[in-house]
């Protein structure tokens, strides 16, 4: 981190009802994805999946690494919001990993979750495109494919659901 990041204080920033429909819509997601993961711990039947639950289990884990990263970026922003939902947002995607990884699976969860989640990154792209948003001098072409690449993970977990 440079010296300006470093002086950067923690802050709230304005944020308009395109961003603000997006967080309630992915924050919905979330409770339901943490609500899974709370059931799959509390019912301890762990095992690794096969077939279609395996290949869920595995972009379900590529999409909460990625988040990972987003803490980072969070900090760098010092955005008091986008840090608090970061840290839900890590736990709804992992929280969903764990889930997967039951025996008993996520149930309905996974399908509420990935439609609300892909959902609000319909969201998210009207409100990129509203608003001309940008992160420090990020492209904004990376902005619009990160986005597109969740949603195509969602979808795939969509897919795969209905397939299952």
């Amino acid at each position: 981190m440079n010296n300006q990041t470093l002086k950067k204080s923690w802050h709230v920033a304005h944020w308009p009802p395109l961003a603000w429909l997006e967080t309630i819509i992915k924050a919905i997601a979330l409770a339901i994805a943490i609500t899974a993961m709370l059931g799959a711990l509390s019912a301890g039947d762990f095992a690794w999946p096969g077939g279609l639950r395996l290949a869920q289990l595995i972009v379900q884990t590529i999409l909460a690494l990625g988040l990972v990263a987003a803490i980072f970026d969070r900090i760098v922003e010092r955005e008091i919001v986008a840090m608090i939902f970061v840290i839900f947002n890590n736990l709804g995607h992992w929280g969903m990993v764990v889930a997967l990884a039951s025996v008993s699976g996520p149930g309905s969860a996974l399908a509420l979750f990935a439609l609300l989640m892909l959902l609000g990154d319909l969201v998210k792209l009207a409100f990129l495109k509203a608003h001309d948003f940008t992160v420090r001098d990020t492209p904004r072409a990376v902005l619009y494919g990160l986005t597109l690449f969740y949603m195509a993970g969602y979808a795939l977990l969509l897919l795969l659901e209905l397939l299952h």
